[in-house]
């Protein structure tokens, strides 16, 4: 039995409307998500519990976008990250879409493998725009914003040992769910902007 203070390795939508408040959460029809999701965990989990759809200014991160189109937009992954070079005619083997921004930054769900990986847009052309895994799945960053939001009076307060303390313990509990938050371009600007 799990503890009522443990975190959830996969949010219910319960847990996640309890972080992001009622109607929060952006639960697509299975026939609204696009046939190149082929990521069963990920289809399970949209369609079933549902991701954040909200803008959280405390870290900066926006999923708002997620309500606003019938089907979210598919990129060629390959061309994205520099796997291939933009003028290469070859249809598309790889996709990801934008599942949230911080920032200019994006996250993006690897529709295949279920990821999630930062890109920068200011590197496409260079091969650069791949800034490595934020996440490995879609439930584990679900979970990772809501301790943000959860720690929100802690990590907003005027008191500068509150709130570091607060990001510091943020830290190691994110890093114990998700080992990449450690190395993760993303989380190491989301930390610098609540450091701020």
């Amino acid at each position: 039995m799990k503890a009522a203070n443990e975190t959830p390795r996969v949010p219910d939508a319960a847990w996640l409307e309890a972080r992001f408040g009622s109607g929060s959460l952006w639960r697509p029809h299975e026939a609204d998500l696009p046939a190149e999701l082929t990521d069963r965990e990920t289809r399970n989990f949209l369609t079933t519990t549902g991701f954040p759809a909200v803008a959280i200014d405390l870290v900066e991160f926006d999923s708002t976008h997620l309500r606003d189109a019938d089907e979210p937009y598919l990129f060629d992954a390959d061309e994205l990250y520099g796997r291939r070079y933009p003028d290469d005619d070859s249809p598309p083997e790889n996709f990801c879409f934008t599942i949230g921004i911080h920032f200019d930054q994006q996250l993006m769900l690897d529709t295949d493998l279920g990821e999630i990986n930062h890109y920068d847009p200011s590197g496409w052309d260079h091969g650069d725009g791949d800034k490595g895994i934020a996440t490995s799945s879609l439930p584990t960053l679900a979970v990772l914003l809501g301790l943000v939001v959860e720690r929100r009076d802690a990590l907003e307060t005027d008191d500068d040992e509150i709130r570091h303390a607060a990001i510091s313990e943020l830290r190691v509990h994110m890093a114990a769910i998700e080992p990449e938050v450690r190395n993760s371009p993303f989380w190491e600007s989301v930390f610098d902007h609540l450091s701020a």
